[in-house]
């Protein structure tokens, strides 16, 4: 019963999708046999992370063999915190040496300082994941999706006592900023307060389907695994996470066996209560409209911006005239400027109606803009025009158009990286 269940949720998931939010391509079927492979397993033998748990006076009585413990990512050194392989995912994946998760119920900073074991339903939980004098990009082999979207694919397990379950989430792809991937630790989101989210998660591009779209990505990742079926009572839990990324082979070719999957999981303690699902449910919706803003935030000026602003020819559109130009078409929307880049020198368009007859120029590139709102910093940019007064004749250049990125990545900038 569990399994035609399990399945049948399988199956609603990708009809809900439209048949184009799919997460895995070729792996879909591989994850749907591990899902099966789970239920099933309940007479096979439980192996725990290492750790003196494991350990016993008598080897022979041992659950956990050397080898498998030199496989398994330890928790924030509570030895209480183990990881049953059987209910993760990939069981068999190449464990990245000196990974280490650790959590919070406040954001971590430049260390794992504050970090704790054990939370409550009615916290809020970050995490942050150490590596050992590794980038990110080296660590799990990062390379980029087919929209330029970097990754990591994440999972959940649910444990009470010494019975846990795969915990099913619709999203399983978390988004990486460029920055993110060359650095040796990660900071994140799982059960985040609304005002403090900042992860992204989404789906792995697949079927020509863009999975870290602005629409389709929504924010902390556990979230999703608040429901009966994985607490279907007030007490204590584990939560087991586990991060996993598919390599390529030398041929450039993703592979697709999880036994060459690159990964690390880890574990903590979570006392469930019923009367905090209302405000869990409330907070998973503003979580959702937040990341929408800071899971798009750019922490560096885009490759994009020009290195140098070139000087436009036409003497009506010096620096200073352009300037004071852009300022007052932002202050009227009540932004105001902080910078503002051309990038070439090309010259007017001349744009004309159905009939053929000029009606105005346009600046043949838009002028690159950073401009404030609110506290805030945001990239857009304004387009130049000149309309057409007859006679072969232009009038004077004004602001035609001010472009704001309403979606999408890039919109929002740190204002501290603006340079």
């Amino acid at each position: 019963m569990k399994l035609i269940k399990l399945l049948a949720l399988t199956i609603a998931l990708f009809l809900f999708s439209h048949c184009g939010y799919a997460q895995f391509g070729n792996l879909t079927n591989k994850i749907k046999n591990k899902v099966e492979n789970k239920l099933k397993s309940k007479s096979e033998k439980t192996e725990t992370t290492a750790g003196k748990d494991a350990q016993t006076d008598n080897p022979a009585a041992s659950t956990t063999t050397k080898e498998d413990n030199n496989l398994m990512a330890k928790t924030v050194s509570n030895e209480s915190n183990t990881v049953i392989k059987k209910y993760v995912l990939y069981d068999d994946l190449k464990h990245i040496p000196g990974a280490t998760f650790y959590f919070s119920d406040k954001p971590f900073g430049s260390s794992h300082e504050d970090a704790k074991t054990t939370f409550k339903s009615n916290d809020f939980i970050y995490a942050r994941l150490e590596l050992n004098n590794q980038t990110m990009e080296e660590a799990f082999k990062l390379y980029p999706d087919d929209y330029k979207y970097y990754y990591l694919m994440y999972d959940f397990a649910v444990v009470s006592g010494s019975e846990g379950k795969y915990a099913q989430t619709f999203h399983s792809a978390m988004m990486l900023q460029p920055d993110d991937i060359k650095k040796t630790a990660f900071n994140f989101d799982l059960l985040p307060e609304p005002a403090k989210a900042t992860t992204g998660i989404g789906m792995k591009s697949s079927y020509n389907f863009n999975g870290f779209e602005f629409s389709h990505v929504v924010g902390g990742p556990m979230y999703e695994i608040i429901d009966q079926s994985n607490f279907p009572a007030n007490g204590d839990y584990t939560v087991q996470l586990q991060f996993y990324f598919m390599p390529k082979d030398d041929w450039g070719k993703a592979l697709s066996n999880s036994k060459d999957f690159l990964g690390v999981d880890g574990a903590f303690q979570f006392n469930f209560s019923a009367t905090d699902v209302a405000v869990i449910k409330k907070n998973a919706k503003a979580v959702d409209e937040t990341v929408k803003t800071t899971a798009f935030t750019l922490h560096a000026m885009p490759d994009w911006w020009p290195k140098t602003s070139v000087r436009l020819s036409d003497p009506a559109l010096s620096p200073s005239a352009l300037e004071s130009m852009i300022k007052n078409a932002l202050s009227a929307q009540n932004k105001v400027l902080v910078k503002y880049a051309v990038g070439s020198n090309s010259g007017w368009d001349i744009q004309k109606n159905d009939l053929g007859i000029p009606t105005y120029q346009l600046l043949a590139e838009n002028i690159y803009t950073v401009y404030k709102k609110e506290g805030k910093c945001y990239l857009g940019d304004v387009s130049i025009a000149k309309e057409y007064l007859g006679g072969g004749k232009y009038g004077k250049p004004y602001v035609r158009n001010v472009n704001v990125a309403t979606s999408g990545y890039g919109t929002i900038i740190d204002c501290s990286a603006i340079k």
